[in-house]
């Protein structure tokens, strides 16, 4: 999988992120802004994917579960598994 590393950094009434992956440009700031709902707050990780035009956001944790399935670290079995195939997607980190 072909990532791009942005490393932007916005800060939005919701907090600062870090965009840390921007696969096919999937990244807007104000589709980000409009779908964002507050059960996200917690979240150190939030991952955005498109499929027909349409932005969904999910929250996911770095923590010592590596079998969780919402582990940052199983970002790629959560995309396989999730999301249609080859999709656009971005990653933002709470900083």
């Amino acid at each position: 999988m072909q990532l791009t590393q942005e490393n932007l950094v916005l800060e939005t009434e919701y907090g600062k992120f870090e965009l840390i992956f921007n696969y096919k440009n999937a990244f807007d700031k104000e589709l980000f802004l409009d779908k964002y709902i507050d059960i996200l707050d917690d979240k150190p990780f939030i991952v955005g994917d498109i499929a027909y035009e349409k932005l969904r956001l999910s929250g996911f944790f770095n923590n010592k579960d590596k079998n969780h399935p919402k582990n940052i670290r199983n970002l790629e079995e959560y995309l396989l598994e999730f999301c249609n195939l080859a999709c656009p997607f971005f990653v933002l980190k709470r900083i």
